[in-house]
């Protein structure tokens, strides 16, 4: 059996998928947490597809656009369960390799196991449960509508050969049906930066607990091609949720607004956004020592500061300007090297968006200040927008 989905491919384990299984398997990231050792070899993977991945009801979770296996769901019954579970009750696992956190891809995939169990199976009411610390887990089930029922402690875990303490959740096919008659409700989309990732989504979690938190793995890093991919991303989305949020950083909140996706946005937080490209592009041929003329000649020249001038580029930003009307909120860094505060503050009143200047911040927030001051930013906009 297979199942689809708006972005997966749910189907049974084939020997085929060793090499893939081990190479998110072999991550001490994934298992342990989880309750199983990593994977030692693509044979060892092989063994646990052929003794373990191939039960009834496993499935390997795989992106439509390849079909590559980059996780697993599966049912447990009753009879090997180590939860509460009765004849007419399943359990539900699952993980993801690293590279895919962040994306709702375990949600998307849980909700249509919980459809299979509950519509086709029969079955009353699903448990899932996580060891303590966790938390990626216990929010993906929150997400998924499981409540809270029970913690057993001194839990011996015998894959991992230690003693744990589990927390098990529980929704009945009622609680089930309900929530999904329930209103949607408002999506977060983060667009990463420059050498960034769609992972650092998962920070946002906390600051928007009442929202799904998806961070983008855009493939492409030129604004024609990224622009198909968010606009992909948001329509997505949009089929799924009443409203989007849109958290851009840095070159994530130009592509962002190059992908001409404003008339979906419901409100955007920018963070060190680049708002003028064209600017960005002549200021580094001046650093670069390059004349526009020199650039239209060859095409493409590589700069000593690791980045490669396109006259290509240059013409399509001169060419597709940006129009941006969303109710936008900018957090700016004074000691931002790629966008001066003139610059930053032109486009704050051309568009009308709220600007906040962090003195001492830079370009990258990381630091422990920097992002303290990133969260309180976005908290302290939020209670005025629910105080309107």
């Amino acid at each position: 059996m297979e199942f689809i989905t708006e972005r997966l491919i749910l189907r049974p384990w084939k020997d085929t998928d060793a090499q893939s299984l081990y190479e998110y398997a072999k991550n001490p990231n994934v298992g342990p947490i989880a309750g199983w050792p990593v994977h030692t070899s693509v044979e060892n993977s092989l063994d646990i597809i052929k003794n373990v991945l191939s039960a009834p009801e496993t499935y390997a979770v795989c992106l439509k656009e390849d079909n590559k296996a980059i996780g697993s769901i599966g049912l447990i019954p009753s009879m090997q369960s180590h939860t509460k579970a009765t004849s007419d009750e399943i359990e539900v696992g699952y993980w993801i390799g690293v590279p895919f956190w962040g994306n709702g891809y375990i949600p998307e995939a849980v909700e249509m196991i919980q459809k299979h169990a509950f519509e086709d199976l029969g079955y009353k009411a699903m448990w899932c449960g996580y060891y303590d610390g966790n938390e990626k887990s216990k929010r993906c089930q929150e997400k998924c509508g499981f409540v809270y029922h029970h913690t057993e402690e001194n839990k011996p875990c015998e894959l991992m050969g230690d003693i744990r303490t589990e927390h098990f959740t529980y929704i009945t096919r009622e609680q089930w049906e309900v929530n999904k008659l329930a209103s949607p409700k408002t999506a977060v989309l983060y667009v990463h930066g420059k050498g960034g990732k769609a992972t650092e989504a998962e920070h946002y979690t906390k600051l928007f607990p009442e929202c799904d938190v998806y961070g983008l793995d855009y493939k492409n890093f030129t604004p024609w091609e990224t622009k198909g991919e968010i606009q992909s991303e948001v329509d997505s989305l949009k089929r799924k949720y009443d409203d989007i949020i849109l958290i851009a950083n840095s070159i994530g909140a130009f592509f962002s607004m190059n992908a001409k996706i404003e008339k979906a946005i419901k409100k955007a937080y920018f963070i060190s956004p680049i708002v003028n490209m064209e600017q960005l592009i002549t200021n580094m041929m001046q650093w670069a020592n390059v004349t526009e003329s020199e650039l239209q000649e060859k095409l493409n020249i590589e700069t000593e500061f690791g980045e490669t001038l396109s006259w290509e580029y240059l013409s399509y930003v001169r060419n597709n300007p940006i129009c941006w009307d969303v109710p936008t909120h900018i957090l700016y860094g004074s000691k931002d090297n790629l966008t001066s505060i003139d610059t930053i503050t032109e486009f704050a009143n051309n568009h009308k968006a709220k600007l906040t200047v962090m003195e001492g911040g830079e370009h990258w927030f990381h630091t422990e200040d920097q992002m303290a001051f990133l969260d309180n930013w976005i908290k302290e906009n939020l209670t005025l927008t629910k105080l309107q």
